[in-house]
């Protein structure tokens, strides 16, 4: 099949007039269609001859084994209600082994701490046994986070670069490290950093003792009071680098085995009773490994009935060839993927070790190469992105847990290389370890530690480049001459500072990122790049101005704009009638307008900046776009808190007129509006929300300085998410956030799931009464509340104890609030800097407590069900525990001082939700 595309690909190259290719690859056809009645040289004729010779053979070996094609698997999107998923939970912690383990190395290491040097501590064990996971418990528990000042994670993988890690350190210690390029720079600002401090490290997946000998240990050693956490699968590792202590991790046992499994397989609540048996039969055969447990249970999560089950359990697990590391249940669980979700795994096994895998990035790859099929109900990029989560589902990749949606992941070292070992014959991931080109090669990958980047031009073949951070990597025109299959270029990050003319000549590019790069300009051969769907130039600082023939380029879905130094947007936009994500226009003189929006009818998603250079033409820009998802609207603000853009009343007046200009469709699931300086919201925010934005699931209203008075959120029947930040003239708020309530729901906010209000500077007070006497449900569905920064807010609203969901609270820099009472749902409570706060009272739910910085708390009662006590420079801690323990005493108590430094020593929340 590359060489299908290869003839083809060949033709269009050299056609006259170069149209794009089809996405498919059903060939034949297409072949005829497009060469009847045309001359072809003897060159593309002998290729097509070949190519038949092939296709007949296979069909007579079909024929003469009488393979069966009728039963090929169809995978088809479904429905599925991401807004349901939690952030993260701890599937995978199974077991009383693995809490045992973690308990007893955070002990010793603790016990080790107030020693002035540095002691090594190891987990070793098989690939996919847990060391990460045992690592990762380590790293977060509460001892851990008292005893040291600095936390840093670094993953070690065989193709690490010395430069990067040492950033990596850097930025996890607290510092920055932008203007230092060498390890020379590096390494004494590392030390700078750390001097004086206690440090915990960890080192994940170590391969060789030279990361710590003869890059780290200096720099660490000198810290003293260092403590390393080293997780490998090689005992010498440890052994190398005079580690105190080794703990191997065992095997699974069968118990916990089926626990995890029946874990990942079902959804809470469903019934699982009846899988009990086969399910432990299926254990048996994983032999103990977490990860291999883990991937079975995504072919099984599946399966829904007992028979299937059986099935699975029954067939052969292994593949004839395959290293023994890499057979078994790894390779079962690519063999029960569907053809097209295969592909896409492979593909992501390309990446390098520890890439975040960004949905929104891998979706536009997967598409550019062809494998997304089209149905008839979804747009293309939707149907991407449900494949990204669907190997979520399966768990070949796993979700990062600060991404709410899942849409960041990593894969496992072990599917990485799996999928590199599958696609070893055509592509090739490059590092240091694996440096050496092969002919011919269809996909190539190369990583910031090569420091000798191969000959491209050689690779005539290649249908994918993509290069991740390469300083060394420069693009010139033999290179490019050379390429002409590429459909994606990836350049990130790299030391490229132009483009060449010759880039025109890539008339089958389907992609193109240039993010993070240095370059001034671009061609205007850019606009002969008739294939071109994605075009992304986020964080080219020095990208000043865009070619006037990017107006030209009329297949072009995506189009990120966004931190360049660009002034000025050709007009034009409206011609590209497939554009899917448009993200950083703005109006500039006689370049872009506004009004070109209404004649895009696929946008989906849409970033306006610099709404203060709009004009307004009384016209509805985007009530048609039915199909519009996401909206963000810039003002230009001041980068410093005290240095705040104020427009003159003319230009406010202006910038409110554009924003209404601006009013939405009723597809609309995401609004984010910053820096709007207008005296009330637009009245699509405002008027009847329920009907002009009714499936509204995400508003983040950010620095809208001017607006005393919130819109009525509490009317819009699916909203999910609600930020409001930084809305410096809100004194009050009232009955006016909760609106009317939702008939159909006869509940205020019934779907909402997580208030945030952060930096309101003058928020005094804040009611939840509605003004209304029908008996209104209050936010049935909150589960999560953020208040940061309000420093004047006297008092919480009384009725927030009547949300029955309500189980986590996080209150910070909230000066004049005195207590925290009458919170009976209430499970995890965080208040750190607020420093009137005397008593929390009537949490008779209440598990988790962290109190930092608090200097006034002294007071509590009812208390009940408190488990943990977390006090962090707390004067009055030992007063206020007393009153804790007078009702509870098999309670945790840990209490610490740091001199008030601010830093927060508490594990990462998302491990409570």
């Amino acid at each position: 099949m590359f060489d299908v595309d290869d003839v083809i690909d060949y033709f269009m190259a050299h056609s006259p007039k170069p149209s794009p290719p089809p996405r498919s690859v059903r060939c034949a056809q297409f072949l005829f269609s497009c060469l009847v009645n045309v001359s072809f040289d003897h060159k593309v004729a002998k290729r097509i001859k070949d190519i038949n010779g092939k296709l007949s053979e296979i069909k007579m070996n079909r024929d003469m084994f009488t393979l069966d094609i009728g039963n090929r698997q169809h995978f088809r999107v479904t429905d599925v209600d991401r807004s349901q998923t939690c952030p993260i939970d701890e599937l995978e912690v199974v077991g009383r082994d693995i809490k045992q383990a973690a308990d007893e190395l955070v002990k010793m290491i603790v016990s080790t701490c107030y020693e002035n040097r540095s002691t090594i501590f190891g987990i070793q064990g098989m690939g996919g046994i847990g060391k990460t996971t045992l690592a990762q418990k380590i790293f977060n528990d509460q001892r851990i986070r008292e005893k040291f000042q600095v936390h840093i994670w670094l993953c070690i993988s065989q193709s690490y670069t010395e430069i990067g890690l040492i950033r990596q350190a850097i930025r996890m210690a607290g510092a920055t490290c932008d203007q230092l390029e060498t390890k020379t720079e590096l390494l004494p600002h590392l030390m700078d950093t750390i001097r004086g401090k206690s440090v915990f490290l960890v080192l994940d997946d170590v391969w060789k003792s030279d990361v710590w000998i003869d890059l780290l240990r200096f720099p660490f050693e000198r810290g003293l009071k260092s403590r390393i956490l080293v997780t490998t699968r090689h005992l010498d590792v440890l052994e190398e680098m005079q580690a105190a202590y080794a703990h191997k991790v065992n095997k699974m046992n069968d118990r916990d085995g089926l626990e995890l499994l029946m874990k990942k397989s079902f959804r809470p609540n469903e019934q699982t009773s009846d899988f009990g048996d086969v399910g432990y039969q299926i254990v048996k055969k994983c032999d103990g490994l977490p990860l291999a447990i883990k991937v079975v249970s995504g072919v099984l999560a599946t399966k829904r009935t007992k028979g299937e089950w059986e099935n699975i359990r029954d067939s052969r697990w292994s593949v004839h060839g395959l290293p023994k590391e890499l057979g078994g249940l790894l390779y079962l669980s690519y063999r029960h993927l569907p053809p097209q979700l295969k592909q896409c795994f492979l593909w992501c096994a390309l990446l390098p070790p520890y890439f975040e895998i960004q949905r929104d990035d891998v979706a536009y790859w997967w598409v550019a190469e062809g494998f997304v099929r089209k149905e008839d109900r979804y747009p293309i990029h939707e149907i991407a992105e449900e494949y990204y989560h669907e190997l979520i589902r399966r768990n070949l990749l796993q979700p990062m847990p600060e991404f709410v949606d899942k849409g960041g992941s990593t894969m496992h070292d072990l599917l990485r290389s799996l999928g590199q070992y599958l696609t070893r014959d055509h592509s090739l991931s490059m590092n240091a370890e694996n440096s050496k080109a092969l002919p011919n090669l269809r996909r190539l990958v190369i990583s910031s530690d090569i420091e000798e980047i191969p000959a491209i031009e050689e690779q005539k073949r290649m249908r994918s480049l993509l290069i991740f951070n390469n300083k060394n990597f420069r693009l010139v025109n033999k290179e490019i001459r050379r390429i002409e299959h590429i459909r994606v270029l990836v350049l990130t990050g790299t030391g490229i500072h132009n483009l060449p003319e010759s880039v025109g000549r890539l008339v089958l590019l389907r992609l193109l990122d240039l993010s993070f790069t240095k370059i001034n300009n671009l061609p205007e051969s850019i606009g002969n790049l008739v294939s071109l769907e994605y075009l992304k130039l986020y964080g080219c600082h020095k990208l000043t101005s865009l070619p006037t023939s990017l107006v030209k380029l009329s297949n072009i879905s995506f189009l990120h704009l966004e931190r360049t130094a660009i002034e000025h947007v050709p007009r034009g936009i409206e011609k590209f009638q497939q554009l899917y994500n448009l993200r950083g226009v703005f109006e500039s003189g006689t370049g872009f307008r506004l009004d070109e929006l209404q004649f895009l009818p696929n946008i989906q998603r849409l970033v306006v900046l610099k709404l203060e250079k709009a004009t307004p033409r009384g016209v509805l820009v985007l009530k048609k776009s039915h199909n519009l998802r996401e909206l963000q609207l810039y003002c230009t603000m001041g980068s410093g808190t005290h240095d705040r853009t104020h427009y003159q009343a003319y230009e406010i007046e202006r910038i409110q007129q554009v924003c209404e200009m601006l009013s939405p469709s009723e597809s609309l699931l995401y609004i984010f509006l910053h820096g709007f300086p207008g005296v009330r919201f637009p009245e699509w925010l405002c008027l009847e929300p329920e009907q002009k934005l009714p499936n509204l699931a995400h508003m983040h209203l950010n620095e809208c300085i001017s607006c005393s008075q919130l819109p009525p959120a509490g009317q819009m029947p699916e909203l999910l998410v609600l930020q409001i930040k930084g809305a410096d003239s809100v004194v009050n708020i009232g009955a006016e956030l909760l609106g009317k309530g939702v008939k159909n729901a006869a509940a205020f906010f019934p779907k909402l799931e997580l208030l945030h209000i952060f930096d309101m500077c003058n928020l005094e007070s804040w009611s939840l009464s509605p003004n209304t006497e029908n008996l209104y449900d209050l936010m049935p569905c909150l589960k999560r509340l953020f208040l940061l920064d309000c420093p004047k807010l006297r008092v919480l609203p009384e009725d927030l104890g009547r949300i029955v969901n309500l189980k986590r609270i996080h209150i910070e820099g909230a000066h004049n609030l005195e207590e925290v009472v009458n919170l009976p749902s209430v499970v995890w409570l965080k208040v750190k800097n607020n420093r009137s706060l005397r008593r929390i009272f009537n949490l008779c739910k209440l598990q988790d407590l962290f109190a930092q910085d608090c200097p006034g708390l002294d007071l509590a009662d009812n208390l009940s069900s408190l488990k943990c006590l977390y006090m962090v420079d707390c004067p009055n801690a030992q007063h206020f525990i007393k009153c804790v323990l007078k009702e509870e005493e098999d309670i945790q108590v840990y209490v610490a001082t740091l001199g008030a430094d601010g830093r927060d020593i508490f594990p990462d929340e998302s491990i409570y939700n």
